[in-house]
């Protein structure tokens, strides 16, 4: 192992030492911005062109010698998941810390049988073995879970307390299970008081130990070891629990790590249950930690000219029929579903049906493997479970994971949901009356579809807070020249700005896909322009114009009118049915339609967008959506 009590070989120049040395050398290196000149350096610092003005704040970089590095590692065991401490160490390696500890449970243990305890050790051990920087070992309750596992222990690392100082800041590792679990033993308290006085005057302490003893109750000891740590600076580093969380103690900072492979809800960062490791900073001011979630980590092949595009040909790998339905009820019906490859390595595809109250699908499980620029069909039969109505049926997710084995690369590997959902085809009626495309909807009599809890809400969804914030409702009829949109958004605060694009403001987006199947229900929104019509409108603001984008794009003949109302604003838009025949090659029959708002309820606000079906665009599309037909 590595001596962490030597210096480095040549540490670099501190801030007071890096200016000192410019102002010896002389010379100027440029002003940064809003700075005074700064001195150029001489070495172990930034060589510059001078100037009058520079694109840098200064040239003072952050490297005083003082603050370090290490990487706190959090509870592997309790039903410990395969890879995840693996992952951690590569991980680790790419961060490239001084050294390394733990906070222990590093073997599943519970066990009473000397071979076992030894196995367990040995798989951990070849596990930690491409480790590049010294591993510091702190015991827990599944690696010293018996009188035999603390005997394994102390054969196999001798002491199970102990301290180090690295860069004058004292590491005091205890152990919460020596005499009884859940305490620390009277010797433990007999070392630190003797630790403690033999490095009165080091800058910082931090004690690491499996249990969060300061959250007990009950007399554990650690009141001890607190009461013996006032008066200097410390930190003290736990976990056992799972959840990460920071606690304030007598002033002082207690944290309790989450996991890196232990079992977990993994419930995100937010909810303290994720996989991670901790980067520490040791400044004088203390520890600076950064949590790195272990699925934030990533090194440089992260994606390569290889990796790149199958990214893309996994998204677009599942296709299915749509599930469309033109009656009062759901018949049982074979479905294909389709996995193409579009990428240039065979596609390992394992998907599973998820749990349907209103479907039953068969089979529920595929497993293919899709040779390169090839394709395979799976036929899937859907029964009802009992007569539920096409519009109550719950959505079918077939969830699936894709692996692409690339030569000389780490396999490549995507999960995702393919959607199936059932929709209810909606007719497109003739016009009842003459319709103007003035944006007033007298002529229109009631909108039918209504949007009140939107199908998705993209961009900022935390910005819209309900129906009584934004909603809309729209309708659809032709008559023999056009197709007619009406659209009525009932909007609490209007945001107008006429230099900002649409979707920068609160407006209408509408998406019309003309063509014919299975183009049309297989659609995803791209092609805009080409394969879809796409029709953006906003309302004037005050003393302005409507804005309507693309507008030189739409069909030759396509009008659109946006105007204020009293409780919002509404849209027309009449497109030409020529459009519609020439999509189709014949006299239309049907289109897709997917219509979104766009709700800001302040200029610096980010914006909620509130789309009646799914954006197209993105995953949670389903075939056939918004699926209209001429009547």
């Amino acid at each position: 192992m590595r001596d962490l009590t030597r210096p480095a070989a040549r540490p670099a120049l501190g801030r007071l030492a890096l200016v000192l040395a410019a102002a010896l050398a002389g010379g100027c290196a440029g002003r940064g911005v809003g700075r005074d000149p700064i001195p150029a350096l001489p070495y172990d610092g930034f060589v510059v062109d001078s100037g009058a003005v520079n694109p840098w704040t200064d040239l003072v970089p952050e490297n005083d010698p003082d603050p370090f590095q290490f990487v706190i590692m959090a509870d592997r065991t309790g039903e410990a998941r395969e890879g995840v401490f693996e992952d951690a160490v590569r991980k680790v390696n790419l961060l490239g810390p001084e050294f390394v500890l733990c906070i222990g449970d590093l073997i599943e243990g519970k066990e009473e049988d000397a071979a076992e305890i030894d196995h367990e050790w040995t798989e951990f051990l070849e596990i930690l073995r491409p480790l590049r920087m010294p591993f510091f070992f702190v015991p827990g309750n599944h690696d010293i879970s018996n009188d035999l596992a603390a005997r394994k222990w102390d054969a196999r690392f001798g002491r199970s307390f102990y301290h180090f100082v690295y860069r004058r800041v004292l590491f005091l590792v205890l152990n919460t299970e020596r005499m009884s679990a859940g305490t620390i033993s009277s010797d433990q308290v007999a070392y630190v008081r003797k630790t403690l006085a033999a490095n009165p005057k080091v800058r910082w302490t931090c004690v690491f130990m499996h249990k969060p003893l300061w959250l007990s109750r009950d007399q554990t000891g650690w009141e001890t070891v607190e009461a013996l740590l006032k008066g200097r600076p410390y930190s003290v580093f736990a976990g056992h629990d799972h959840v990460y969380t920071k606690y304030v103690r007598g002033g002082r900072t207690c944290i309790k790590f989450a996991t890196t492979g232990g079992v977990s809800a993994l419930e995100g960062p937010e909810d303290g249950t994720f996989d991670q490791v901790a980067w520490v900073t040791l400044t004088d001011e203390g520890p600076r930690i950064a949590n790195l979630a272990l699925d934030g980590i990533f090194d440089e092949d992260l994606v390569t000219e290889q990796t790149g595009p199958l990214a893309a040909a996994v998204a677009g790998a599942f296709a299915s029929d749509p599930l469309l339905v033109e009656g009062d009820a759901f018949d049982t019906r074979t479905v294909r579903l389709t996995l193409a490859n579009t990428a240039d390595f065979p596609m390992k595809v394992r998907a599973a049906f998820g749990p349907n109250p209103h479907l039953v699908p068969a089979p529920d499980v595929i497993e293919r493997t899709v040779r390169p620029k090839a394709a395979e069909t799976v036929d899937v039969q859907l029964v009802p479970a009992g007569s539920v109505p096409p519009d109550a049926i719950a959505p079918l997710g077939l969830a699936w994971t894709v692996t692409c084995d690339v030569p000389g690369q780490r396999p490549f590997q995507r999960q995702g949901t393919h959607w199936m959902l059932v929709e209810r085809v909606r007719p497109c009626p003739p016009a009842p009356r003459a319709v103007t495309v003035d944006g007033r909807l007298e002529e229109w009599g009631d909108l039918p579809n209504l949007c009140r809890e939107p199908a998705e809400v993209r961009r900022d969804p935390k910005t819209w807070s309900g129906p009584a914030d934004g909603r809309f409702r729209f309708a659809v009829a032709h008559d023999d020249a056009c197709l007619y949109l009406a659209v009525e958004v009932t909007d609490d605060v209007l945001v107008l700005d006429p230099r900002k694009a649409v979707w920068d403001q609160d407006g209408i987006e509408v998406r019309l896909d003309a063509r014919p199947e299975p183009e049309r229900s297989a659609g995803r929104g791209t092609g805009e322009f080409q394969d879809i019509l796409l029709a953006t409108l906003s309302p004037a603001a005050e003393g302005g114009e409507m804005v309507c984008y693309g507008r030189d794009r739409l069909p030759e003949g396509t009008r659109v009118a946006c105007v204020r109302t009293g409780t919002g604003y509404a849209a027309e838009i009449a497109i030409p049915l020529t459009y519609l025949d020439a999509k189709q090659g014949k006299a239309w029959e049907a289109f897709r339609l997917n219509v979104a708002v766009d709700d800001f309820d302040g200029p610096e606000d980010r914006g909620s967008q509130l789309w009646w079906r799914p954006d197209w665009r993105h995953d949670k599309n389903y075939a056939g959506s918004g699926t209209f037909r001429r009547r």
